[in-house]
């Protein structure tokens, strides 16, 4: 009995995994994660792929300064020299500018990442807005219009505030965006920063950055992993920003790519060292279990269509715009169907750029994505007028034989006229042939 049951079991087990090529998909292991709040973003598409409190407002401590280097980045000349004109004193991580220091744009974006230097914030804000109230402002205006619909700063740099506020989804949104800016990316991926001593601080500047994951190893740098502790730093990190106050806790935005695939992490409220252990669980579990798949390439000629009343017969259509979607890992791509539709009653004019229909992908009955069908070059209406003046090829052909036809006649009889001419014989002017277009006309008895 016990032996026809084992038969029976790995029959069924081998008709569901083999049986019409069909794959049971199981459920991926969610990672545990011991912060509040946190969510992990695929960078491309945008899609949520975990949410632990994502949308719950909670404080961002340092992580503000995403928000205040993208604005540098739209707002600044990296070029353009700021020259401290006060004292500035801010508390927490400080570059501890004097009165009189002179440094660039750049630099002092490159320690506003790396060092995380609250003082820097300040000189920004004023430097772009005029002061640290007007840049705040600038600040929610542009989080508004990038998504971060829970958002509220009043500081450039994330000091304590209650009013100061987002969310774990706000973060990666700003973050996303932050990292289309090619110097953001190398900033936040630098490991250390050196800048020359200056007339009023003759040390030279030594900043290491305060993400971990772009160095940590050895002791003080071990987290736990998988049930084994292991380092910190993780090659497949690049960024992005770090931060903590005692409300806010210890905050981490994370950018990871591997294989053209890009994720952003985001784990705010965590304890110590926990920060980069929830991190690192996330992004693990991306790339564990969901790929990045480009289903159509914008520009791309995928099919053609006939236009009615059109000088053009048939109309090309080209992707709109380039669609990548993310699945489950364990999908097998060649099982993503493609439909294509096309609208109908298709009458000229048409305009550049008009969708005459679209292409949709699906995973058995789920739509995972689609995209627009356009036309690149307008096609006119055909008109009676056009008719008239456009022949058909074969009638350009007939006329310019006729043409050719007449000119040789002219010329053959030209040539007698002259021979005539000489004998003194008159000889009349041209006349039509008629005789070359009478067959076409009048049929033989």
């Amino acid at each position: 009995m016990t032996k026809k049951l084992s038969f029976i079991f790995i029959f069924i087990f081998t008709l569901i995994i083999f049986s019409n090529g069909v794959v049971v998909y199981g459920s991926p292991v969610i990672p545990e994660v011991s912060a509040p709040n946190a969510v992990l973003i695929d960078y491309t598409t945008g899609k949520v792929l975990f949410d632990k409190n994502a949308h719950e407002i909670t404080y961002p401590a340092s992580t503000t300064k995403v928000m205040t280097a993208i604005l540098v980045l739209e707002n600044a000349n990296l070029n353009d020299v700021i020259t401290v004109t006060d004292d500035l004193y801010v508390d927490g991580s400080s570059m501890y500018l004097l009165k009189g220091e002179s440094f660039t744009v750049k630099e002092l974006l490159q320690t506003l990442l790396i060092r995380s230097a609250n003082d820097v914030a300040e000189v920004f804000a004023v430097h772009i807005s005029g002061s640290v109230e007007a840049f705040a402002e600038l600040m929610n205006k542009r989080a508004k219009e990038l998504g971060a619909l829970n958002t509220h700063f009043t500081n450039p740099h994330g000091l304590p505030d209650e009013n100061h506020v987002t969310t774990a989804y706000d973060l990666a949104v700003i973050a996303k965006h932050a990292m289309t800016f090619d110097l953001f990316r190398e900033i936040v991926s630098t490991e250390r920063l050196t800048l020359e001593p200056t007339e009023f601080t003759p040390e030279t500047r030594y900043y290491r950055n305060t993400n971990r994951f772009l160095w940590g190893t050895g002791g003080g740098n071990q987290i736990l992993h998988n049930g084994a502790y292991t380092n910190v730093k993780y090659d497949i990190i690049d960024g992005i920003k770090t931060g903590y106050t005692n409300d806010a806790g210890n905050c981490l935005i994370t950018s990871a790519s591997v294989d053209g695939q890009r994720l952003i992490a985001v784990v705010l409220g965590a304890q110590g060292l926990n920060v980069y252990a929830d991190s690192r669980a996330l992004i693990d579990y991306g790339y564990d279990n969901f790929q990045l798949v480009q289903l159509a390439e914008k520009d791309l000629l995928k099919t053609t269509t006939p236009i009615e009343a059109g000088v053009e017969e048939n109309a090309s259509l080209y992707i709109a715009e380039s669609l990548d979607v993310v699945i489950p890992k364990n999908v097998d791509i060649t099982s993503i169907n493609e439909e294509i539709i096309i609208y109908e009653n298709i009458k000229a004019p048409i305009l550049s750029g008009d969708a005459l229909g679209k292409v949709i992908y699906s995973i058995e009955d789920e739509v995972i994505g689609e995209t627009s069908l356009v036309i690149k070059d307008a096609i006119d209406k055909k008109t009676l007028f056009k008719k008239i003046l456009i022949p058909s090829k074969l009638l350009i052909g007939f006329i310019i034989i006729f043409i050719l036809w007449q000119i040789f006649v002219i010329s053959l009889r030209f040539k007698r006229k002259r021979a005539r001419n000489i004998y003194g014989r008159r000889y009349s002017s041209y006349k039509f042939n008629k005789s070359i277009i009478k067959p076409l006309f009048y049929k033989k008895k």
